[in-house]
């Protein structure tokens, strides 16, 4: 059994596989840039105001001024605004040369002739954005390797990008496995329904990737056609429950069957000890997740996720930094992920009944790591990984956004 550190080191030495592809604004968000986007143009390619007031030419401490006329966002003042002279701006317009904006609630609103009532709103370059101040033509302002969410979007599309070249988002092929497992509870059955399937379906939605699903029984050939189908429509396979040690466990060897050879099995984490994962000639990766559901959703996180950003430019889980808001403790042997909450003086662990207390993990709002054998008290530094899809992407960037 391999180390938590380990099997991300093995992962690491996955190919890289990316196609790289263009696609507009609009069909970018949630996916990974594979080029740096860089400004066109000067950023605010102009002197623009910031408020709505008087663009004033300041002269001495005179505090009136001649109103010339009305500059509007869009607009440029046709001539010159000479020293005690001034025009009525818009938030957004650009600022006449030489001028300075005063704020219209620190003035009388006049409109022939406007006085400044609050002279400390007399000073240069009060309330102007000055042009380049934000960024130069030609500065990377989104790096090659960041997930691009709403704001990186916009960001582009100020840019003056209408297109960016993104990874090619690989393609999951979902197999739940197990008897027991159905889509809806069975009256006088011994079953339970399927979770794990609509966890990783979400999963996979949040990321920005498609998905198919299927469900295979615990019989080898069952398993077998599902493993088939969905590696000839996927680039990723990932199952569910089969892959720990009992006779029905048939994910590891019936992987091999298919081609695929065994990158690591077995991690000395809790919950996801029995984690699978193989890679084939052909490019096409196999990720077995313990069937337990919180077991499901820590190593989608810890495992899947890594060997998604292979086919991803790179990028990384977005751990956090955060101090424990009580005291904690692991007293196994095994490095532990415990889901958490994001509280008041930092994170606290959600009180659980083990790998299959989904209902507990949804309260939390990411994994805690804890090392064997921790005990932890308030205020310890702890790394946190947020969940996928509760508010952060769960990427990183491969590299810094901004230079």
């Amino acid at each position: 059994m391999i180390t938590y550190a380990e099997a991300l080191a093995r992962i690491a030495t996955l190919p890289a596989i990316s196609t790289v592809e263009r696609v507009p604004l609009a069909a970018a968000a949630g996916r990974v840039l594979a080029g740096d986007v860089a400004l066109d143009r000067d950023q605010p390619p102009f002197d623009r105001s910031t408020m709505d007031g008087y663009a004033v030419a300041l002269v001495g401490d005179r505090r009136s001024f001649a109103v010339l006329g009305t500059v509007a966002a869009g607009v440029t003042w046709p001539g010159a605004v000479r020293p005690g002279e001034a025009v009525r701006i818009m938030t957004g317009a650009l600022a006449p040369t030489g001028t300075t904006v005063v704020p219209i609630e620190a003035t009388d609103g006049g409109v022939e002739t406007v006085t400044v009532t609050e002279p400390t709103a007399l000073a240069l370059r009060r309330n102007i954005a000055w042009r380049g101040e934000d960024g130069r033509a030609g500065a990377v302002v989104l790096a090659a390797g960041m997930r691009l969410g709403p704001t990186q979007v916009a960001a582009a599309a100020m840019a003056g990008a209408r297109e960016v070249a993104v990874h090619r988002a690989p393609r999951l092929g979902l197999v739940s496995t197990g008897d027991e497992v159905v889509g809806a509870g069975v009256d006088g059955a011994p079953t339970i329904a399927d979770s794990n399937g609509p966890f990783l379906l979400a999963f996979a939605a949040a990321l920005g990737l498609t998905a198919t699903h299927r469900h295979a029984r615990d019989d080898a050939d069952a398993l077998r056609a599902a493993l088939t189908a969905a590696a000839a429509d996927s680039d990723v396979v990932v199952t569910t429950g089969g892959v720990s040690a009992g006779d029905r466990d048939l994910v590891p060897a019936m992987s091999a069957q298919l081609g695929f050879v065994t990158v690591l099995h077995h991690v000395a984490m809790q919950p996801g000890k029995p984690v699978f994962v193989a890679a084939r000639a052909d490019g096409r990766h196999l990720v077995g997740l313990p069937g337990n559901p919180v077991s499901v959703l820590a190593t989608a996180h810890l495992i899947l996720l890594p060997v998604l950003a292979r086919r991803l430019g790179g990028c990384t889980p977005a751990w956090l930094e955060l101090p424990l808001a009580a005291p904690t403790r692991n007293r196994g042997r095994r490095q532990l992920f415990l889901p958490a909450r994001l509280v008041p003086g930092g994170v606290q662990t959600v009180p659980w009944n083990g790998s299959g207390d989904l209902l507990a993990a949804a309260h939390g709002h990411g994994l805690v790591d804890l090392a064997p054998g921790a005990d932890l008290p308030t205020g310890t530094m702890v790394r946190l990984l947020p969940y996928v899809g509760g508010g952060d992407a769960g990427l990183l960037p491969a590299r810094a956004v901004r230079g």
